[in-house]
């Protein structure tokens, strides 16, 4: 009986200090949040992503566009996206083709692989990285060598179209390649932790 009356006490105490606590909290007021979500809209409005596999809609079911700028979200998704897609051939190369010969690297465990790999090469990974978003930096800002805003930051090769409707497809198919590329690499991490936990991963580590 002592520790129910107990128990009520801290109940009690605590509910208080839950009102108290909401009183100092201001109200989020409607016509503010219906103002964000239009202005959220707006700005998915005419972004490339509108695909079936989304309900033909930019694919946002949270709406973390009324929080943060879209197109600085899309290109975190997008860089995420390109890191996964050389994660997973990086992840799966060793294991089908093998290891490259005379290198540090004596196992095909793309986990345990990671500590064999020299502090050097760690810190020369991280001055290129370091050196690709400083020239992409300058590029975004229209500074440097690279500067045409018609032409994208990195294409060695020329494969980005010339016209609208082509760029806009190319866009669409690496967004698409990129969300499917961070599946697979989520997938790759699980299976290896959790072995056939993934089907038709069973011959991976």
């Amino acid at each position: 009986a002592v520790y129910d009356v107990h128990r009520c006490k801290m109940v009690r105490r605590l509910a208080l200090l839950a009102v108290g606590a909401s009183a100092l909290v201001a109200p989020v007021a409607p016509g503010a949040r219906r103002t964000a979500l239009k202005a959220a809209d707006a700005q998915l409005d005419g972004m490339i992503g509108t695909s079936i596999e989304c309900g033909d809609q930019v694919w946002d079911p949270l709406e973390l566009s009324q929080w943060r700028d879209a197109g600085e979200m899309r290109a975190c998704e997008l860089a995420n996206g390109r890191a996964a897609m050389l994660g997973w051939v990086g992840w799966l190369w060793p294991q089908v083709f093998g290891l490259w010969k005379g290198g540090p690297v004596t196992t095909t465990d793309p986990i345990d692989a990671i500590m064999q790999v020299p502090t050097v090469a760690w810190a020369q990974f991280i001055v290129f990285c370091g050196a690709i978003e400083a020239n992409k930096y300058n590029w975004a800002k229209g500074e440097g060598p690279m500067t045409d805003p018609s032409k994208p930051f990195f294409d060695p090769l020329g494969l980005y179209p010339t016209d609208a409707a082509g760029q806009e497809k190319m866009q669409l198919r690496e967004l698409k390649n990129a969300r499917v590329a961070m599946i697979g690499f989520a997938g790759l991490f699980v299976n290896h932790f959790m072995p056939g936990a993934v089907p038709g991963l069973g011959g991976f580590h």
